[in-house]
C-alpha cells in the first residue's frame, strides 16, 4: 500500500491528473462559466461608465441652460424695465409739452389782447 502513495506522489501531476479525470469536464465547465460571466461583468462595467458620462454630460447641459435661461429672464426683466421707464419718461414729457402748449397759447392770447389794448390806447 505504501508503494501506490508514494508512487502517486512521485508521479508528475499524479493528483492532478486524477482530479482531470474525475473533475475535468465540470471544472472546465464551471471555468469557462466564470469567465463568461466576468466578460459580461466587465461590458456591465462598461455601460455603466458610459451611462454615467452621458448622465454627468446631460446634467451640465441642464445646468447650462438653466443658468441662460436664468440670465435670460434677467435680461428681459431688465429690458421690460427699461421700456417701462422709457415709457413713463416720455408719458412725463407728453403732459409737460400739452402744459406748456396750453401755457404759450394763453401767453399768446395775452400778448394778442394786451397788443390790441396797446393799439385801443394808442388811437385814443
Amino acid at each position: 500500500m505504501n508503494k501506490k502513495n508514494n508512487s502517486v506522489k512521485q508521479s508528475p501531476g499524479g493528483i492532478k491528473e486524477i482530479r482531470e479525470i474525475i473533475f475535468g469536464d465540470m471544472l472546465k465547465n464551471l471555468q469557462d462559466q466564470i469567465n463568461e460571466l466576468k466578460s459580461e461583468n466587465s461590458a456591465l462595467k462598461d455601460q455603466l461608465k458610459s451611462a454615467e458620462s452621458d448622465i454627468t454630460k446631460s446634467a451640465k447641459l441642464i445646468d447650462e441652460l438653466s443658468s441662460k435661461q436664468s440670465g435670460s429672464s434677467t435680461e428681459i426683466n431688465k429690458l421690460n424695465k427699461f421700456v417701462d421707464d422709457i415709457k413713463s419718461d416720455l408719458e412725463e414729457k407728453i403732459k409737460e409739452l400739452k402744459v406748456s402748449k396750453i401755457g404759450k397759447n394763453q401767453i399768446g392770447q395775452a400778448f394778442i389782447e394786451w397788443g390790441m389794448k396797446v393799439k385801443q390806447n394808442g388811437d385814443a
